[in-house]
């Protein structure tokens, strides 16, 4: 972040997006401890395991959210309140993700019924801090829920439109969290650049040119139907080919894993952490999470034993794996594999990724752009089959994955149907 002759704004290069200025109370918001910590936590968590070049951080994200928000905002020609409570809910809009990102948000949604959408809405109301007691002395800056305060902002409205609840106008809430949206169009890019995965690519300066508000909902204009094509594309094949890689998958259930094998966990303790320091802390406690931190460390991941594609499915295979979505009846098949093949705890883990997927980006089944045709509001599905032919695609291709450790592969690929299905 470099200092420009007037003090009262600050220029930001981005490698995406180019100079991203901050000024008023967005300067005051860079500076909180909650924005501050997401220069410590991996946008991709694990993926740089798989992709080196993915070390890129929740803030670089965030501050790439935020100008895309004022870019759209600028496109539609909305005024300066509009445009800064959109751009302000766009810079807040990740602040309650725990360490890796999405890699541990299971965990929340296992013992405490929350995401990090739900943190994020705690922090903005002041419930909750991302620091300790210990730390708080050296904190000079003030919390993002005093800051808002200060600036009358309404808080209510910022948390709807990050949840993607109504909100009038309705458009609010669809630039933060919609069908297409500028969290969106900012991870693709973003991630795209940093894998060096090219199907994240996308034409953002033709999305912005045929942008449009139709009775205060967010619309594209008949000839921004391809670029529209291109997007949901984009964000298919991303998480077939980034975030649903199996490899990276593998390293995220064993950091899962790690978490769910100690006792009377309290999420809220790591949930607080930085990448580092949660890595840290799974090394201190020996025994198994120093193991975990340890093959992570050095790349030494459990390996697939076993995988059940989509396509190989029959209902009665479908009913009990539709059974596996639940925590506790996974758990205990997964101990009936250790207590039959004489396995370590914690060294099989079942992976049933379908609901999970859902429950983390459920804007990945929606598609459902208003298209303006000559003053006419219409379906995509009117102009393109993209839309329904996405909605069908299986993400990711397997149903049902089984991993353990190398040793012990051999012997879980001859038993895992057996085990599950009998």
């Amino acid at each position: 972040m470099g200092d420009d002759m007037d003090i009262q704004h600050k220029i930001i290069r981005d490698s995406i997006h180019g100079n991203i200025r901050i000024d008023g109370l967005f300067l005051e918001l860079v500076d909180t401890p909650e924005v501050q910590r997401l220069y410590n936590i991996k946008q991709l968590g694990l993926a740089h395991l798989v992709f080196p070049g993915a070390h890129h951080t929740r803030l670089e994200h965030s501050l790439g959210s935020y100008d895309i928000a004022g870019r759209i905002s600028e496109s539609l020609n909305l005024d300066r309140e509009t445009s800064d409570i959109l751009r302000c809910a766009a810079l807040l809009h990740d602040i309650g993700h725990g360490p890796f990102s999405h890699t541990l948000e299971s965990i929340l949604r296992v013992y405490l019924n929350v995401d990090h959408v739900d943190l994020t809405e705690k922090l903005i109301f002041g419930e909750y801090n991302v620091y300790d007691d210990a730390e708080k002395a050296f904190i000079e800056t003030k919390t993002v829920s005093e800051i808002l305060d200060n600036y009358s902002v309404d808080k209510r409205l910022i948390t709807d439109m990050i949840h993607g609840n109504k909100t009038k106008p309705m458009f609010l809430s669809q630039i933060i969290n919609g069908a297409v949206d500028a969290d969106q169009l900012d991870y693709l890019l973003r991630d795209a650049y940093y894998t060096g995965v090219a199907y994240g690519l996308i034409d953002i300066e033709r999305f912005l040119q045929t942008l449009e508000l139709y009775d205060d909902e967010i619309a594209i204009d008949r000839k921004g139907v391809g670029v529209i094509e291109n997007i949901l594309m984009a964000r298919a094949l991303m998480y077939s080919s980034v975030y649903f890689h199996k490899t990276v998958r593998i390293a995220e259930l064993m950091l899962s894993k790690s978490i769910e094998m100690i006792e009377s966990i309290q999420p809220f303790d790591f949930f607080k952490m930085t990448d580092a320091e949660f890595i840290i802390k799974l090394k201190n406690m020996g025994g198994y999470q120093r193991e975990i931190a340890t093959r992570l460390k050095y790349r030494c991941l459990f390996k697939q034993a076993y995988m059940l594609m989509q396509h190989q499915i029959d209902e009665e295979k479908k009913s009990i794996i539709d059974k596996l979505n639940q925590y506790d009846l996974r758990r205990e098949k997964e101990q009936e594999f250790e207590d039959t093949l004489g396995i370590p705890r914690g060294h099989i883990i079942i992976d049933v990724p379908a609901r999970e997927l859902r429950q983390s980006e459920p804007r990945l089944l929606r598609t459902n752009i208003p298209i303006v045709d000559l003053d006419e509001k219409k379906k995509l599905e009117d102009f393109t089959p993209v839309a329904s032919a996405i909605r069908m695609r299986a993400i990711p291709d397997w149903s049902l994955m089984v991993v353990t450790d190398e040793r012990y592969k051999e012997e879980v690929m001859k038993k895992a149907e057996k085990i599950i299905f009998e």
